[in-house]
């Protein structure tokens, strides 16, 4: 009986290991990675190239087969929101406004970023007119929105003169050439709207001012886009996130609008200047979309992947122009302040 019963047992241990080993990946044919276009797209598409490698090999080690990966950059933030609810766009690197916009038709936070904090954290618009560079020692959660001019221009220069008297006001921020972003943008449309309602619009019977009361405002471009225009003397203001001073498009383009100050050694920071500070905004998102695969599995196992990727120097090169350094496990309630941030437009 004892002989019977050791055989049995051997048998069951062997049928046990060839289940296992029979157990097959779970495989999904592609998968669609879609970052919003706050940096250069080339420099973008560019850097994330290897991500696409990186992310099957650490997705297999929890069991997913990912035949393909497709990385790309939408055209505007509202795009990449969008198609993450149809399903046609499965993860997407998505700023806490545009997060908070489409989590309630299913778009769902895994990671939230982290970044390098800087040399200023003031929310004195004068201590952020010194060079700005980055702090590897120091990690930050959150970030500011700058309301910057072109102070080598003749109406830069007024703007800032009077914001350093105190004496700006609506009237002149309103006669300005704004070039700002797209919707579900913090940094270039939530947060500069905040900025300017604190600044000009609270009050006993004031009218609510944000960025869509702006008389002269023209919306959809990118950092570099915007930046560039207001060096070319084409806008006045630009609001944009504090790294853009110091992103490696920026030097170049006050270079080429000042090549005679710039052989004198002059640099964008002697042009860029700021005239207004925001709130503190939540760190970019890493989200996922609706499609069926993504399941409270797959959510963790890509946790688990870009975890993994980010604690390498390739991976942190394959998202340098988002300037993240790292990410965090994030959940839905991390972003109740964002949501309360777009009841400015109510």
């Amino acid at each position: 009986m004892k002989k019977l019963l050791a055989i049995l047992l051997s048998v069951l241990m062997l049928t046990s290991l060839s289940a296992v080993g029979l157990a097959e990946n779970i495989v999904i044919d592609e998968l669609s990675v879609y970052f919003v276009p706050s940096a250069g797209v080339d420099e973008m598409l560019k850097a994330s190239e290897p991500l696409k490698v990186m992310l099957q090999e650490e997705l297999l080690k929890s069991g997913y087969d990912v035949k393909s990966v497709r990385i790309d950059v939408g055209t505007d933030y509202a795009v990449v929101g969008e198609g993450m609810i149809s399903g046609t766009i499965d993860v997407g690197f998505l700023p806490a406004g545009t997060y908070a916009l489409y989590s309630a038709d299913g778009v769902d936070v895994i990671l939230t970023s982290t970044r390098a904090g800087h040399n200023v954290d003031s929310d004195n618009f004068a201590d952020w007119n010194t060079v700005v560079v980055a702090d590897p020692t120091v990690i930050a959660n959150g970030y500011r929105s700058l309301i910057y001019v072109n102070a080598l221009t003749e109406k830069g220069a007024d703007l800032l003169a009077k914001a350093e008297a105190g004496t700006l006001s609506w009237d002149d921020v309103n006669s300005a050439k704004w070039a700002l972003g797209n919707v579900g943008s913090g940094a270039s449309y939530t947060y500069p709207s905040i900025w300017l309602n604190k600044t000009f619009g609270e009050g006993v019977g004031a009218e609510k001012k944000t960025v869509e009361n702006l008389a002269n405002a023209t919306f959809g471009g990118g950092y570099p886009d915007n930046q560039e225009t207001v060096l070319l003397g084409q806008a006045d203001i630009y609001a944009g996130f504090a790294d853009t001073r110091i992103n490696d498009y920026a030097q170049p383009a006050f270079e080429a609008a000042y090549p005679d100050q710039a052989k004198e050694g002059k640099t964008v920071f002697d042009a860029l200047k700021v005239i207004g500070v925001s709130d503190m905004i939540m760190n970019d998102t890493i989200s996922v979309g609706t499609a069926d695969f993504i399941t409270p599995e797959f959510k963790a196992a890509l946790q688990q992947a870009f975890l993994n990727i980010i604690q390498t120097d390739e991976g942190k090169a394959t998202v340098k122009p988002y300037s993240h350094t790292g990410y965090v496990v994030a959940q839905d309630s991390d972003f109740d302040g964002a949501r309360a941030a777009l009841t400015i437009f109510d």
